[in-house]
């Protein structure tokens, strides 16, 4: 099976679109390479690859259609696409429920998206670039001539090709309702007035159920990797309080000993001697200096170990009143060792009332949002808290003066999988987890940065909690 190949006849000239388009590519490459190798399809797997293409789907549209309406593409053929779009989205649904009676779901779903790729992205697209290319030149620019005379017509025969499929897959998706309505022993009569919008509802609600369950999956591991990251920190913390414990407790040993040796000698007239000898007072004195400092060691572990249990609260579910400032304290001492020896805190926190949030969920979006913070000064810096109340909402503050982003990494910021790490520093899920739960907990975020000057990022948060409902699923609507 001939994989897809990148080159320039699929490229468009603007940046976020040809990325998504490579993404699309690779996601029909991999799907191609399992059906040549013979490879089973597990239920885990095509769950997988619809979620690939769910998230294709929300950020490219939107992306796409955005470039078009600030280039200000003809609305007619703005609305065009729009319904194709919509389409591809029909089709990944009914695709997704008729699976079950489908001989093979993964090649009927390889050239589904191997006619979507080309008649799509090699006709429609190139023809919206080259419109607005022809805007951005303005009306006395010549017109632009098509590359490929011969284009036009395989573009229409690959569209028919499109529209096969998709007639099929409509076919199969309505042979699925149909058993499900006989099964189900429906009257004629509700069958005729509700079977097509509860069978919609049903597929949709089973697709989005899936998304739901792999998402949450998704958060739960991030969560994960990020306390496993901070593992090492942690047991550095415990270890050098416990270190100087025990090295006290042996040195107290030895003073014990010399006081015993003091206390045997006390009938010996040369007691007196030994004991100055010995300094006596001066025992006496760092005994007690050495149990209080063990002491104050075992409340410094007690402590960090606090901390990180209130920083998870891992028995919190439902929004409850939270002190998020008191959540910021447990994520700074938490997070101590990506801060404390290159970034300087400045707090100009103001009292906040009490939020009705998930404390644990947004102790880890701040974690995730001062980790990144830090990551982002290469030697030395400061990292500056504010807080504040505006009407029924509260904000919180986080600006550093590090590398700052660029428009196109600001933009992209909360997008899935995305990273400016280095290969293997980063699963590129923390600020897309992130923009999921405050957007589950009805808030927002502000981002300010520029190259060379640092960034700020405010996230917003109603004092009244999310609305009903609005905690049930973390993709952001």
């Amino acid at each position: 099976m001939q994989a897809f190949v990148w080159n320039d006849r699929f490229a468009t000239g603007i940046e976020s679109v040809d990325e998504q388009h490579r993404r699309l590519i690779e996601l029909v490459n991999q799907i191609g390479d399992m059906l040549v190798a013979g490879d089973q399809w597990a239920e885990s797997r095509l769950q997988e690859i619809f979620k690939q293409l769910a998230d294709y789907a929300r950020f490219h549209f939107q992306d796409e259609e955005r470039v078009m309406r600030e280039g200000g593409l003809d609305p007619q053929h703005l609305a065009s696409h729009q319904q194709h779009h919509h389409q591809f989205t029909e089709q990944v649904i009914s695709m997704w429920g008729a699976r079950h009676g489908m001989q093979n779901p993964a090649q009927i779903l390889h050239g589904f998206l191997s006619s979507w790729l080309t008649y799509h992205i090699l006709g429609e697209d190139q023809v919206m670039a080259r419109e607005l290319r022809q805007i951005s030149a303005g009306p006395q620019a010549p017109l632009e001539p098509v590359a490929d005379s011969a284009a036009p017509a395989l573009l229409q025969a690959l569209q028919s090709l499109y529209g096969v499929l998709t007639e099929q897959n409509r076919n199969l998706a309505d042979a699925n309702r149909q058993l499900e309505t006989r099964v189900a022993e429906r009257t004629e009569e509700l069958n005729k007035a509700y079977a097509q919008v509860a069978s919609d509802n049903e597929n949709l609600s089973a697709l989005l159920g899936k998304i739901d369950q792999a998402q949450t999956q998704l958060l739960q591991t991030e969560k994960m990797a990020a306390i496993g990251q901070l593992a090492a920190g942690v047991a550095h913390e415990i270890n050098n309080p416990i270190a100087f414990v025990n090295s006290n407790f042996i040195t107290l040993g030895n003073y014990v000993n010399e006081l015993l040796r003091v206390i045997d000698a006390a009938a010996d007239p040369a007691a007196l001697e030994l004991a100055a000898e010995i300094d006596l007072p001066f025992l006496r004195e760092d005994i007690k200096a050495l149990i209080n400092e063990s002491g104050d060691g075992l409340q410094r572990v007690r402590k960090i170990i606090a901390d990180l249990k209130d920083f998870s609260h891992i028995d919190e579910t439902l929004p409850q009143p939270t002190d998020l400032l008191a959540g910021l304290e447990t994520t700074i001492s938490v997070a101590n060792h990506e801060l404390k020896y290159k970034v300087d805190l400045v707090r100009e926190l103001r009292p906040l009332p009490p939020v009705r949030c998930i404390g644990g969920q947004i102790n880890q979006v701040l974690m995730n949002l001062l980790v990144n913070a830090a990551q982002s000064i290469s030697d030395h810096g400061t990292v500056t808290l504010r807080s504040g109340v505006e009407g029924t909402n509260v904000w919180l503050e986080i600006e550093d003066n590090g590398s700052g982003m660029s428009d196109d990494v600001k933009r992209r910021m909360f997008e899935p999988f995305f990273t400016t790490k280095p290969i293997g520093s980063g699963t590129g899920l923390g600020m897309s987890l992130s923009y999921d739960i405050i957007h589950g907990h009805g808030g927002s975020f502000d981002v300010d940065s520029a190259p060379g000057k640092g960034t700020r990022i405010r996230l917003w948060l109603p004092i009244d909690g999310p609305r009903k409902g609005a905690t049930d699923s973390p993709l952001p609507e």
